[in-house]
């Protein structure tokens, strides 16, 4: 049984129309959501999945390039099970690298790390300047923060429905109001937002974005989501609805389609594979810093091909 074919399952189980649960399927990605706290912070019953700053514990022989400031750590067998799956391995650990500058379309250095792999703690590299030899520098060290894990669902590629004082008990107050919304997308959107609402109210916690600090979250805003996939990838999910209301087991055939048949660049589309706020993790900026990879390498676990993102 497919992720997918288990979610459905999941949301039929809880009364949620098969109608509604493809919407939410074609236009919905898997998020966990993460907090940093101080080490002293931490309760008892937090879920604790990893950290931030600090030194890094690389595999022994895997380099640590001057430039690269060490970002994140993720325990990837700490993360609990979400109702979509994240795609991620369930064990092991990434670590996550910026350049200095974490300038759009660079490498951005992740490392994957298997369980039982012999890792060292590593200094932060320092060395002299080429152009001025009496010159010496040391790579930035980050403040070493907890990473907890907080409840939540799954996100939405459009960032209509980021909940940011997540007020679960009161499902519509965390939708947007469509005369809000540009009315040349009113009635693409409607219905998805009505599938939001009524999984909300069948299941008890609706999907949300939270922009400080995710895994897997939405990739730039919602203007940037109609240029990179095109009215045309919602226009397939309302065809995907008629046709899987018989076949409901050809929803990763038809999706797999869709995205092929919307997307014009090779390779597929981007996902947010990590998402911080600059100004929570770096304490300058108000925008966005993001680890992005294609979809194709995430599933082939491909974490050397993770590109960088700013978003402002």
């Amino acid at each position: 049984m497919s992720y997918t074919d288990e979610f459905r399952t999941f949301a039929r189980e809880h009364g949620v129309s098969d109608d509604a649960i493809t919407r939410i399927m074609w236009c919905m990605q898997p998020s966990v959501h993460l907090d940093m706290v101080d080490p002293a912070a931490v309760g008892p019953h937090d879920i604790v999945v990893g950290h931030t700053g600090g030194l890094p514990e690389l595999p022994t022989g895997v380099p640590w390039e001057g430039g690269e400031v060490y970002v994140a750590g993720l325990d990837l067998a700490a993360i609990p099970e979400q109702p979509l799956s994240l795609n991620l391995p369930r064990e092991g650990h990434l670590l996550f690298f910026t350049n200095v500058g974490y300038e759009d379309d660079e490498s951005a250095p992740v490392v994957y790390v298997p369980p039982g792999t012999e890792t060292t703690v590593r200094p932060a590299p320092a060395g002299v300047s080429v152009i001025a030899p009496y010159n010496t520098w040391t790579t930035q060290v980050l403040k070493r923060r907890t990473l907890v894990y907080r409840p939540g669902t799954s996100w939405d590629p459009l960032g209509w429905t980021w909940a940011p004082e997540h007020q679960y008990d009161h499902p519509r107050a965390l939708m947007p109001d469509l005369d809000d919304v540009h009315e040349d997308d009113r009635e693409t959107l409607r219905p998805l937002l009505e599938a939001i609402t009524e999984y909300a109210e069948r299941v008890g916690s609706i999907p949300f974005v939270h922009r400080t600090c995710t895994l897997r979250g939405e990739l730039l805003s919602p203007r940037d989501y109609w240029c990179q996939y095109g009215r045309e990838f919602l226009e397939r999910c309302e065809e995907a609805v008629v046709t899987l209301r018989n076949t409901p087991e050809r929803f990763d055939e038809l999706y797999a389609e869709g995205l092929e048949k919307a997307w014009w660049k090779e390779g597929g589309p981007w996902l947010n594979l990590l998402e911080f706020g600059e100004s929570e993790m770096f304490d300058t900026g108000d925008g966005e810093v993001s680890w992005i990879i294609r979809r194709e390498d995430l599933l082939a676990q491909r974490f050397d091909r993770v590109m960088q993102s700013y978003y402002c």
